[in-house]
């Protein structure tokens, strides 16, 4: 709960609580084992083969899960910190600038995901790198073009509060 799986699982319209779902993923997987069980016993190595696969993919999923959960977590306790932080520093968009970092650590993490799973890893990599380039140059123009009177205004009122300090 602390993670905060609760409430995106009710966002998702999902009425199954945690542990009724990791205990369905317990019930299907010893399922899956029995099938391949059978199906080596009946010789048809097709049908096995398919399902050993399965089998083998199914460490990345719950890797894929617990790296889920815990960079969830990580990006609530950054979002708080970053949050009180510019908070306590005086500034008036300290709510957005937490934000921002919480939406920056979970787009990390579901990136971090599907490099796990093996999905379109060079093509994620490469988005990200893109994305997080182009976010970074458009708030350097914007600051710099854009917000040079108000970055002005505002240094040289954090200069006034350290010579008072």
């Amino acid at each position: 709960e602390r993670a905060g799986i609760k409430q995106i699982l009710e966002k998702g319209g999902i009425k199954q609580s945690t542990s009724d779902i990791i205990g369905l993923l317990a019930f299907w997987y010893l399922f899956l084992i029995a099938i391949v069980t059978t199906l080596e016993t009946l010789n048809l190595s097709g049908a096995t083969d398919t399902l050993h696969t399965i089998y083998l993919y199914i460490p990345k999923i719950v890797a894929a899960l617990v790296t889920l959960i815990l960079g969830l977590y990580f990006a609530n306790f950054l979002e708080t910190v970053t949050r009180t932080s510019c908070a306590n520093a005086g500034l008036d968009a300290a709510a957005s600038i937490g934000r921002a970092a919480y939406i920056g650590t979970t787009i990390f993490v579901v990136a971090g995901i599907f490099e796990i799973l093996d999905i379109a890893s060079e093509i994620v990599i490469w988005a990200f790198i893109l994305v997080f380039g182009a976010v970074c140059l458009s708030l350097a123009l914007a600051f710099g073009l854009g917000g040079r009177d108000v970055a002005g205004r505002y240094l040289e009122k954090w200069l006034e509060q350290k010579k008072n300090e």
